[in-house]
């Protein structure tokens, strides 16, 4: 059965936001040991994570635990970080060959991805960059991965074995097994010139 549907992580995928996305944690807080040892131990748990899930949790090691503190310093911390990455995400370089390819692929399939940056800045930084004719929609947190694959095949009308999910983390590889779609895994030396003839010969394999 054909291919029909490929859904794109974003940060690490398509553009190179990855090293962005993790270093703005740090900007964050004072430059002091207490603070960076919380923040780099936190993002070896749990990178993937949305940034607020992630912000909330540093905050809580660092002992901020008054609810009202919590809440008031979560929110301001996330929206600074919002800034940050949105800025950075908008000039940052894209991964090799992303234009090139999303350029071959807009004809022959429909093109999505699924992201845990914000629905908002999501749509916002695609935007920027002029990609926005590229996909039919860029859905981001607060919704899941193996949600949104599930809500695109019921747009698409499509199997599972007519997606594949394209993406550089544990999260994109566990949403297509949890959904039963194919999986490209986008490694640091992975070139996306070879994604569309890839796709091409899944066709007739069973995930």
């Amino acid at each position: 059965m054909a291919i029909k549907v490929i859904v794109f992580d974003f940060d690490g995928t398509l553009i190179e936001s990855n090293q962005l996305k993790y270093d703005a944690y740090f900007e964050l807080f004072p430059k002091e040991g207490r603070f960076t040892d919380v923040i780099r131990f936190v993002l070896s748990e749990m990178y993937e994570e949305s940034r607020y899930v992630i912000i909330e949790t540093i905050l809580r090691r660092l002992n901020e635990t008054t609810h009202e503190i919590l809440q008031k310093r979560c929110s301001e911390l996330a929206e600074q970080y919002n800034d940050i990455v949105l800025a950075g995400a908008k000039i940052c370089p894209e991964k090799e060959g992303a234009k090139a390819l999303l350029d071959s692929l807009k004809e022959k399939y429909k093109v999505y991805v699924s992201s845990t940056t914000p629905d908002t800045p999501l749509k916002e930084i695609i935007s920027f960059r002029n990609w926005g004719c590229y996909f039919e929609d860029a859905i981001g947190f607060p919704h899941k991965k193996d949600q949104t694959l599930q809500r695109i095949m019921r747009f698409e009308n499509v199997r599972p074995n007519e997606i594949v999910v394209v993406g550089d983390g544990k999260s994109d590889r566990q949403s297509a097994a949890a959904i039963g779609c194919f999986f490209i895994h986008v490694t640091d030396n992975f070139k996306l010139a070879e994604i569309d003839s890839m796709i091409g010969g899944l066709g007739n394999q069973v995930v």
